[in-house]
């Protein structure tokens, strides 16, 4: 299909139903389902006009009415569907809808409550440029206020795949941010990341690619990103569990918000 048709179309769709439904279902909170505000809007509110987002902690029976489910540890999340059974890997992610999350060590969950002039939503944050002045002068892309969830400890080695095989797991800190760009923008190829990152993608499709150089006619991988979806890392570990980063972009087709997964390296 026509890229420009797809989008036309999902824009129609948009348009007659500018809000969506609530992200949790109508019923008591479990005492073991901790919650808080994701911290991307400065508020004490864990949702502004446009997008909800809560951090869910020890979660077990816990009813989602429409979300994104994050799930941010190192063992899977299972949830269920009537008499259907799903599990999310660690660092991955899904679109669940009148679900019950049974367990999990650490969630994000995200919901869009309204897409109505959606650019509203970068109005609060800052432009990368004032942060990084080499980049370009002319990208308009945005970036929240970044949430330090805390130090969490992993092999990455077996980063996305549950085991508890590693004897000896290394100290990351873990922090969350979301990104908003609209259409059609190049975010700049660029590498040497100090941490390890992956990104889930919250509204709009884009895309993650990898490039032999800095130059855009020597990509080798593009990954579509479409809501709900968490890519594979791009890192490349070491014999020594050191990483580095290929060349690599985010590109938007539409208006697009994705969250940004860091981990930190922390001394042992």
């Amino acid at each position: 299909m026509n890229r420009r048709v797809f989008l036309s179309g999902s824009a129609r769709l948009l348009a007659v139903a500018p809000f969506a439904p609530r992200m949790f279902a109508e019923n008591p909170m479990a005492e073991n389902n901790k919650r808080r505000p994701l911290s991307f809007f400065n508020s004490n509110s864990n949702s502004n006009d446009w997008i909800e987002s809560t951090l869910v902690t020890g979660v077990h029976e816990m009813p989602v009415e429409d979300a994104i489910v994050v799930n941010l540890s190192t063992k899977a999340l299972h949830y269920r569907a009537a008499g259907n059974h799903g599990t999310i890997a660690p660092w991955k992610s899904t679109v669940l809808r009148q679900c019950t999350l049974e367990d999990a060590e650490l969630a994000a969950l995200l919901h869009v409550r309204q897409r109505t002039n959606l650019g509203g939503v970068a109005l609060g944050w800052e432009w990368y440029g004032q942060r990084n002045p080499q980049f370009s002068r002319t990208t308009p892309l945005y970036i929240s206020s970044q949430d330090d969830v805390g130090v969490v400890n992993l092999d990455p080695t077996f980063f996305g795949s549950e085991t508890s095989a590693s004897a000896s797991p290394l100290p990351y800190r873990l922090k969350l941010n979301l990104w908003y760009t609209p259409e059609e923008t190049d975010c700049g190829i660029h590498t040497g990341h100090q941490f390890l990152e992956v990104h889930t993608q919250i509204l709009g499709t884009g895309h993650m690619q990898k490039f032999r150089e800095k130059a855009a006619d020597t990509l080798y991988e593009d990954v579509l990103m479409v809501p709900g979806y968490t890519h594979d890392p791009f890192f490349v570990l070491g014999k020594d569990r050191s990483f580095s980063y290929p060349w690599h972009r985010y590109y938007a087709d539409s208006d697009c918000i994705w969250m940004a997964v860091e981990l930190h390296p922390l001394k042992s």
